[in-house]
This record gives C-alpha cells, sequence and structure tokens, in this order.
C-alpha cells in the first residue's frame, strides 16, 4: 500500500520516550524519519535490565522503530551546519529539549525557521513552555502525580499509585501525531509552518475525560477502588480455583443478568439488593462477596468458557509475555519480524491501524537504528561527497556504526 505520509521527512532531535515515540509512529505512516543523536547516543540506549547485543537497549528499540539514524554533534558548528542542510529538505522537527538548551544550540523554532519557513516544530515539554512550571525538568510519573491518576489509582484507603506501565509518554507520543497530521494539513492550505506544543501535564488529564467532567461538573473525585468501579457493580477481579485471576464487568442490567446465568445464580436477579444498578452500587460489598465465593469454586478456564457460552464481559490476567502470545494478538498482526542493524531478524509492535487498501494489514513497521548506522547514507543522499563525511568523522562531528 502507499503510506500516508510518504515523501514527509522528520528530524527527530527528541530523546527518550514520548517525542521519539511520536516520530516513530510517523515512520510508521510512511515519513522518512531521521533520528538525530549526539555522539554517545540517546539517553534511552542506555536505560533497561539489559541493553542486548551492540548496546541497544529493548526501552531504545521499542520507542525507535521505522527511522533512520545519524549521530551527530550538535553542539558545534560543523555539526549545526550539517543540521542545517537536513533542515532544508524537511517537513517536521520534533523535539523535548528545553527553551533554553534549545535557544543555546540554535535549535529554536525562530532558528528553524530561518533555515526553513516551512518548517513544523513540534515541542513536548513536561508542563508547558509558560507559566509557574515553565523550565522545569520533567517525566512521565511527575506527570502522572500533578495529573490526578495517582490519587486515584491503587486499593481503597492505600497510598497513591502510578500505573505500571508509562502511560503519560505513550498518550503524548499520539499527541505529537495528531498535532504533526493537523499542522501538515493547515500548511496545505496555509503555505506556512508553525510551532506547535504539547505537553505530558495535559497529555495524562486529556486521557481522562470521564473523570476530569466528573469532576468539572459534579465536584466528584473518584476514590482509590483498586480493579473495581464506583460507578458499576459488580466490576472486579475475581480468583479462581486454580490461583488465577478473571477481570469480570457488568456494564448494565442485561450484563448483570449474564454474568448470573454464567455463574448459576439467577436468584441474584431477583435479589431486591441487586435489582437495579443503583441498589448494586448501594450493595456492592455482599454482592461482590457472593461472586467471589462462586468464583472460588471452579478453575480460570472453566469459568472464563462458561462467560464466553454466556457473552458475559471477562477477560484473564496476563502477563505482559502471556499477552503477546494471546492468540488475537496473533491474529490480529500487531507483531512483525524486522531486521536491525546488529542483532538481525527481531520482533517489533507496529501501528495498530488496519487500512482497507492493504487489505485490512497494519503498516510495516522498520526496525530502530543502531547508533549512527546511516550516518553516511543520510548525508550521501544530501550530496555530500565521500573525501567530505570522513572529513566530519575525523573531526568527530559525525559517527558510524
Amino acid at each position: 500500500m502507499e503510506l500516508p505520509l510518504k515523501n514527509v521527512r522528520v528530524l527527530d532531535i527528541a530523546q527518550v520516550l514520548a517525542g521519539p515515540f511520536g516520530a516513530a509512529m510517523l515512520g510508521d505512516l510512511g515519513a522518512d524519519v531521521i533520528k538525530i543523536e549526539p555522539l554517545r547516543g540517546d539517553e534511552s540506549r542506555h536505560l533497561g535490565r539489559g541493553t542486548g547485543v551492540g548496546g541497544d537497549s529493548a526501552m531504545f528499540i521499542g520507542a525507535n522503530r521505522s527511522k533512520r539514524g545519524i549521530a551527530l554533534d550538535l553542539t558545534s558548528a560543523a555539526g549545526l551546519a550539517v543540521f542545517h542542510d537536513l533542515l532544508k529538505e524537511t517537513d517536521i522537527v520534533v523535539d523535548n529539549i528545553r527553551t533554553a538548551a534549545k535557544q543555546k544550540l540554535g535549535v529554536d523554532y525562530p532558528s528553524l525557521k530561518l533555515v526553513n519557513p516551512r518548517i513544523i516544530a513540534i515541542n513536548v515539554s513536561a508542563f508547558g513552555n509558560s507559566g509557574p512550571y515553565a523550565g522545569r525538568p520533567g517525566i512521565d510519573p511527575l506527570a502522572q502525580a500533578l495529573g490526578g491518576i495517582m490519587d486515584i489509582t491503587g486499593h481503597r484507603n492505600g497510598a497513591p499509585l502510578k500505573t505500571g506501565a508509562p502511560i503519560v509518554d505513550g498518550t503524548t507520543a499520539h499527541m505529537v501525531v495528531i498535532a504533526a497530521l493537523s499542522a501538515l494539513r493547515l500548511r496545505d492550505t496555509s503555505g506556512e509552518g508553525q510551532l506547535v506544543e504539547v505537553n505530558l501535564l495535559e497529555g495524562l488529564l486529556n486521557l481522562q475525560p470521564t473523570i476530569v467532567s466528573q469532576v468539572l461538573i459534579d465536584d466528584d473525585v473518584p476514590p482509590k477502588v483498586g480493579c473495581g468501579s464506583d460507578l458499576i457493580s459488580p466490576y472486579g477481579l475475581f480468583e479462581c480455583a486454580d490461583g488465577k485471576f478473571l477481570q469480570v464487568c457488568s456494564l448494565n442490567d442485561k450484563f448483570f443478568t449474564k454474568i448470573c446465568e454464567a455463574l448459576d445464580a439467577n436468584d441474584l436477579t431477583t435479589d431486591v439488593r441487586f435489582q437495579t444498578a443503583q441498589n448494586r452500587l448501594d450493595n456492592n460489598d455482599a454482592l461482590e462477596a457472593i461472586i467471589a465465593e462462586k468464583m472460588l469454586a471452579k478453575s480460570s478456564v472453566e469459568h472464563m468458557q462458561r462467560f464466553i457460552d454466556c457473552d458475559v464481559m471477562a477477560a484473564p490476567v496476563k502477563s505482559m509475555r502471556e499477552s503477546l502470545l494471546d492468540p488475537q494478538i496473533q491474529h490480529n498482526q500487531l507483531i512483525q519480524d524486522v531486521e536491525h542493524g546488529k542483532l538481525g531478524i527481531i520482533k517489533t509492535a507496529t501501528l495498530p491501524i488496519k487500512f482497507g487498501s492493504a487489505n485490512g494489514s497494519n503498516p510495516p513497521a522498520g526496525a530502530a537504528p543502531s547508533l549512527g548506522e546511516h550516518s553516511e547514507s543520510i548525508l550521501l543522499d544530501l550530496g555530500y561527497t565521500k573525501d567530505r563525511i570522513d572529513d566530519l568523522m575525523k573531526q568527530g562531528v559525525v559517527a558510524q556504526s
């Protein structure tokens, strides 16, 4: 299939996760994304319990698929000159550099615009580039702390808890994609580029539309409920006879009736404590105690099959390893084989958007680059001679893996 961002070039000078992963998804959509790293590499290359073969961490590989890579010293005049040559043929620059450092490097939006007036600059900050928190350093868990989600996550009466996965970085990466597509569309009509800003804190609040609305409209802050709900009952995590857990949810009267049928507990539907959604909420502890006792009577496999037969909303709790091997994930072809410059054939996730023009399949992903893997080919594409490239490498301006 012809990908939607074919002929769009992106320079990714961001590091770690939100900015780079946003740029990676633009690469999945067909953009030519060039990862520009300092000579020691993106910080995320050195994070994690394992760094794989060749010093590339799994974290870096996961956030930087579908890119080419150049190692370039932007702090040198010669390195900045190379960057400007790339910039002249670029549509979008993605960064997460704080304003003062960006101005010092000469890669702030006014400087970019002098080189390429049509450039779109997408900046990812922690909290925003103006206001009382402007310029502060920040990463995912700080946005979680400020953004209300830690206060409502965890067990009842327990301490605040962050999510297991870096969801703030993930959702902000998607905001980078939305920002890029929107700015490209605006440039199609106006002919002008612009600076577009996203930040982790607002990205997280945007991810919680119903909870934000509960507070704004009803002044109601949801309590910590673990795997339960303060809006729906029954709704929770239940242990089975084999020690495994199922998450079971009842959205309305219809699904409550189906749960009762699956558990051979039809008498609960006529119990005055549980006849309406409000009754069930008011008597949630009693209802879930009954369900918990019945769940302990059979294995998770037995219960899950019965739930499927009765059209109940339920799912087993799986580890990430188990999830990636799940038959539905396998059928959806989320995971693909790609060839990495140092690691050989590896598996990577793809963008989970299925285009009809591609027979309902996800767009293909490319591997993340090893450090400086494409430095020479990128410069050759710019028209640099081999001698000039060799000279830049001898000066320590460019590196090639």
